[in-house]
């Protein structure tokens, strides 16, 4: 390898870092909920439309894989950060139900884009430049970038919507806008690694590649549907939890605390994966993580009935979510372990493929249950937490199958 191209490689890890720093802003995550019900949609539309997106990220996960294989990384990230760009600009003009379902679709495409590639883009780089360990801490970094802009992003979205008035969100949306295109120039300057394909392998197709993985490899269909699980019963809590704290008359600025301060210690954590986490235990800590979520979401559901302080409800809910999101690393990490790297990229669109199919069953049961009692809901999570540490417990450690 050149020195020329040694360098633009090593480049790529700062890229990628900041493309997921600025597509992961989102300023206006701290008020979302409020600001759709503001601009007319229901609790229950809000789930709709989830579903949808669920629905578009299952048709677009498989093909976006394809394209990041066959097309390139960073064409495929580049396509992302447009969609994305789209969606923000619809969400200028969305003030009915249409308009917010054609913005949610972009934003499903995008992440699709996303998903997959960019672990596949780091890992596929790190072993371009002949580094056969550091995977684990690489990844780290890149999930502590998507955390790195929000730890004071919540405080600033929570400051201007204070009033939750309509200059107040346009401002916010505007924000997303500036860094959004940030990320889409980062994307331009990345360059493309070396695939390492296995030309036979490819012209079986990306479909029979991700047949052959749960085939044979059954513990990564069950890690596929334990993290889509667990996450699922924080999605649906998350979906509504603005709603629910305001109700409880929990202002507003405290969300905003509470969200900058998950996303701090998320960047703390991400930054030094490598130091918490043993390799050789990386199931077990998995199930660990997935058995606190369960314990956490029971502990506030006990509250919905014996009323808990406001501030306790929301200690226990930052503690479910951050617990959530340490999982992420966790589970990178397994499926590039038990992939090899021409599949990479497909292994990892898998298991959001697999996501992105429960998400119109479990969103729309959500759908229903919110629009009767909102109690309901809290208890669909827990139920759906439960799934994953009774029935899809991740077995023994396993070997290292990278080819």
């Amino acid at each position: 390898m050149d020195k020329i191209r040694k360098n633009k490689l090593e480049k790529n890890f700062g890229r990628m870092f900041w493309i997921q720093a600025f597509s992961n802003l989102k300023v206006i995550n701290v008020i979302g909920t409020l600001f759709f019900l503001y601009r007319g949609l229901s609790l229950s539309q809000l789930f709709y439309i989830s579903a949808i997106w669920g629905i578009v990220s299952v048709l677009s996960e498989i093909p976006s894989s394809y394209l990041a294989d066959r097309w390139g990384r960073k064409k495929t990230m580049i396509a992302g950060v447009l969609f994305s760009l789209v969606h923000w600009i619809l969400l200028i003009f969305a003030h009915n139900f249409t308009v917010f379902l054609i913005a949610f679709i972009f934003a499903s495409i995008q992440y699709s884009f996303f998903s997959g590639t960019d672990d596949a883009l780091v890992y596929d780089t790190n072993r371009e430049l002949g580094n056969s360990d550091g995977g684990l801490k690489r990844l780290g970094k890149l999930y502590s970038a998507k955390s790195v802009f929000k730890i004071i992003a919540p405080l600033i979205g929570a400051f201007i919507a204070k009033d939750l008035l309509e200059w107040q969100f346009l401002v916010i949306i505007g924000i997303d806008i500036v860094a959004t295109i940030s990320a889409f120039v980062f994307a331009l300057l990345l360059t493309e690694p070396n695939h390492y394909m296995d030309l036979e392998e490819m012209e079986a197709g990306v479909m029979k590649d991700a047949w052959k993985l749960i085939k044979f490899d059954p513990l990564i269909f069950r890690a596929m549907i334990s993290r889509a699980l667990v996450f699922l019963s924080m999605f649906v809590v998350w979906r509504f939890h603005q709603k629910f704290f305001v109700d409880i008359k929990l202002p507003i600025i405290w969300l905003g605390i509470s969200w900058s301060i998950i996303h701090a210690i998320n960047f703390f954590y991400n930054q030094n994966i490598e130091k918490f986490i043993d390799k050789n235990l990386l199931q077990k800590k998995i199930n660990l993580l997935n058995l606190l979520v369960f314990f956490t979401i029971t502990l506030f559901v006990i509250g919905l009935y014996i009323p808990f302080n406001k501030y306790v409800f929301l200690f226990l809910y930052s503690v479910t979510v951050l617990v959530e999101m340490s999982r992420w690393p966790l589970y990178a990490e397994f499926y590039n372990r038990k992939s090899k790297s021409f599949n990479r990229s497909t292994t990892l669109s898998l298991a959001n493929f697999v996501k992105g199919f429960l998400d119109p069953i479990i969103l729309l049961v959500a759908a229903v249950l919110v629009a009767k009692d909102i109690n309901y809901v809290f208890i669909w999570s827990l139920c759906l937490a439960l799934i994953p540490v009774l029935f899809f417990r991740l077995s023994k450690d396993l070997q290292n199958k990278n080819g």
